[in-house]
């Protein structure tokens, strides 16, 4: 990815970070940080369907709740018939949030996915619940921000990672 495209990655998603949730009148926000994650592929990701291995690394940061300032997370899926425009699938899935500070015990988040094509991104909003550990039982939501793959890489060598940026929100 080129630097101009990086930059407006996070330009965009750094406006959705400030925009992306507003609270009813009764919710109280509990958390919110700032969410860097890199998708890994376990072969490129091409036009041509395949099964592919997925792993989900991401960082939690900026975060408003002292207790939990920072966080990191990773998820592990395997996908048939996976191809560049798969990326907009639909499902469901848990993260497990392990906070910097261990007085914080990790949140488990189950989730339902939803993604778009938004002109030149792919928009992903993870929408669920913490289950257990710090902020349990909270409505938590993810939205999260990614250029769309180069179609000359997707049409010959494939894309190996995808870079996403965005928001959590927890207390909605």
């Amino acid at each position: 990815m080129n630097a101009h495209r990086a930059a407006a990655a996070l330009c965009l998603c750094l406006g959705l970070a400030s925009t992306a949730v507003t609270p009813t009148a009764h919710a109280v926000v509990e958390q919110t940080c700032l969410v860097n994650e890199v998708v890994t592929f376990s072969e490129p990701v091409t036009n041509t369907p395949k099964t592919v291995g997925v792993t989900v690394n991401g960082q939690l940061f900026n975060c408003t709740n002292g207790s939990a300032a920072t966080g990191s997370y990773t998820e592990t899926a395997t996908l048939p018939d996976y191809t560049c425009t798969s990326l907009f699938y639909q499902g469901s899935g848990t993260r497990v949030f392990t906070w910097t500070d261990p007085a914080a015990a990790p949140s488990a988040y189950s989730y339902n996915r939803t993604s778009s094509r938004v002109g030149a991104n792919i928009v992903i909003v993870l929408l669920g619940s913490i289950g257990s550990g710090t902020f349990a039982t909270e409505p938590t939501k993810m939205q999260l921000t990614a250029l769309n793959p180069d179609p000359i890489s997707c049409a010959t060598t494939g894309v190996s990672h995808l870079s996403l940026f965005g928001a959590l929100t927890v207390g909605l």
